[in-house]
């Protein structure tokens, strides 16, 4: 194996070494959490929410493993994801006990899925060498591959003394992108040899390899599609024009959204899709995910031979989605305003299942909102573009169109949706009158015997929670029958009660925080009221105060009441 490998060497130009000699592998190495902190790493500050020093004290690794192995940070809802964020970025204390190594490993993994890349490559500069836990060179390779920068990131691969797996790879990928696909291929094989290589990356560069100057349709068929969750997948997938399935999209990591969405040799609509993954994640601002969804210029045409004029690609800004149709034709002077307000609705209806994608949607249409004049149609969709000013965080335009209904011979106004909208300031604190409370939860209670019983009882319950006063009116209809339905749903079961309040108690934050996600899961708005209310209490009780009001809205899932 060492002869081959040294024969390798040297067939490769140099672009790899024999293996270091043991002495000086042993400074990479970690030589035990006793010696070195790695967890004091930290990229977060205390002003931007970090947690304090002593997070894990009282965890044992062993018990957290488990918990950390089971989260899926991409299905995270927005509240969850950011209490995982803080928790991983935190500079603390090592937890005690064995398996703080693979304890690491699932940091650094989740910090990856959440798309947090310069804090993933940051970390990766600082931490010793672990299993699973990438080398300093293969982070800041991946960084520059996914922002484009091959030719750095090529030189870097080119000078490396690392002969691991992950480097053979990042090798046969400058190579192949360089066209030099004998080397390409024996970097694989070697690193085949060595361990294993993403197999996805095998078939790109052999795709590559085997097509045509001028591929026919049959030979654009047969290629893979397009992958974007590594720096290497990322750079062989635009190297090759890879078709952008439905599963890519699914399988993008947001960080690689993020830079993919602010990129300037990405096609349009790759462009746009990147930016929605980036901005569901929360990774992208809404005037940045504007700027992707701007048209590209149509380039001037000459004319034909017999002087005709030459034909225009009408397919350059053709709509990638339901939001682009609507941008554009928000920015189209000749548009009418009855088309703009069906489009913008049909947007916000498409995206009400999910609060985070309403949320963003709403954010980007929100000054388009702003700008409709038609009375009569925005007497018809008052409270629906209220609850999107307010998703958007725009409380004045929020409080125009709820008062548009009042419009003389206007439809009647949603006795529902005007109350819940009220409620919701309430929540949020635009309004903090205890009278305002009162007469809120006396319109919800009497709508409430009519229809959306338990979307009725759930909001009283959160004004409880929070300590705003209800009415008597309100009262009764909780404890009355409506209030049973406070007990449906997925229950908490009492081992997970127990752990999360024996970590709170015995001042383990951090794994009480981990089991607080593993507990809420993607659906914390299907976990029962009841359940639920035990939950944010205990985070009150232990000082999270904001937590818990954050996910008593999150639960709510507010936008699903819209008519």
């Amino acid at each position: 194996m060492f002869k081959h490998a040294l024969i390798a060497a040297t067939a490769l130009g140099g672009l790899m070494v024999a293996a270091p000699m043991a002495s000086s592998q042993a400074m990479f190495e970690s030589t035990g959490l006793g010696d070195i902190d790695p967890w004091g790493v930290g990229t977060l500050s205390q002003a931007d929410g970090a947690f304090p020093l002593t997070l894990w004290q009282g965890s044992e690794a062993e018990d957290l493993l488990p918990v950390l192995m089971r989260i899926d940070a991409r299905s995270l809802t927005p509240v969850s994801r950011d209490i995982l964020r803080r928790v991983l970025l935190s500079s603390s204390r090592a937890p005690e006990g064995e398996g703080a190594d693979q304890l690491l490993a699932q940091r650094i993994r989740l910090i990856w899925a959440l798309g947090e890349l310069d804090a993933y490559a940051e970390l990766a500069r600082q931490l010793p060498q672990i299993d699973g836990i990438p080398t300093s060179l293969e982070a800041q390779t991946e960084l520059s591959l996914i922002r484009g920068n091959l030719a750095s990131a090529c030189s870097s691969v080119r000078s490396a003394s690392q002969s691991t797996p992950y480097m053979f790879a990042a090798r046969a990928t400058c190579f192949a992108l360089e066209g030099n696909f004998s080397s390409a291929n024996l970097a694989l094989e070697l690193g085949a040899e060595m361990g294993n290589i993403d197999p996805w990356v095998v078939t790109a560069i052999g795709a590559l390899q085997t097509l045509p100057a001028e591929p026919t349709p049959r030979d654009l068929r047969r290629l893979p599609s397009a992958n974007f969750t590594s720096g290497l997948s990322t750079a062989l997938s635009l190297a090759g024009s890879f078709p952008v399935s439905d599963a890519t999209l699914e399988a993008m990591n947001p960080g690689i959204a993020l830079e993919l969405a602010q990129r300037s040799d990405t096609s349009r609509a790759l462009r746009i899709n990147s930016a929605d993954i980036a901005a569901y994640a929360g990774l992208m601002s809404v005037d940045a995910r504007r700027r992707a969804y701007r048209t590209d210029p149509v380039p001037t045409v000459p004319p034909n031979e017999d002087g005709t004029p030459g034909e225009v690609d009408e397919t350059i800004n053709a709509p990638v989605n339901l939001m682009d149709e609507a941008l554009q034709m928000a920015n189209d002077r000749g548009s009418e305003e009855a088309d703009r307000v069906d489009i913008y609705r049909r947007v916000l209806t498409l995206s009400g299942a999910d609060t985070e994608k309403y949320t963003a949607d709403a954010g980007l249409l929100v000054q388009h909102l702003s700008r409709l004049r038609d009375l009569d149609a925005l007497s018809n969709n008052g409270e629906f573009f209220a609850l999107a000013a307010f998703a958007a965080g725009d409380a004045r335009q929020s409080s125009r169109f709820q008062r548009v209904v009042e419009i003389e011979g206007g439809p009647q106004p949603d006795l529902f949706l005007q109350s819940w909208l009220d409620a919701m300031r309430i929540l949020t604190g635009m309004d903090t009158s205890a009278e305002s409370a009162r007469l809120v939860s006396t319109r919800l209670a009497q709508v409430g015997e009519d229809t959306r019983a338990a979307q009725v009882s759930e909001m009283l319950y959160t004004m409880l929670l929070q300590e705003h006063p209800i009415s008597p009116v309100a009262r009764d209809f909780l404890t009355g029958d409506a209030g049973s339905t406070l007990s449906e749903g997925n229950a908490v079961d009492i081992q997970s009660r127990i752990l999360l309040r024996s970590a709170f108690t015995s001042g383990a934050t951090g794994e009480a925080l981990i089991q607080l996600i593993s507990i809420l899961g993607a659906r914390p708005d299907m976990i029962t009221p009841e359940d639920l209310g035990d939950v944010l209490q205990l985070l009150e009780a232990e000082g999270f105060t904001d937590v818990a009001e954050a996910l008593a809205i999150e639960a709510l899932n507010y936008q699903q009441v819209r008519d």
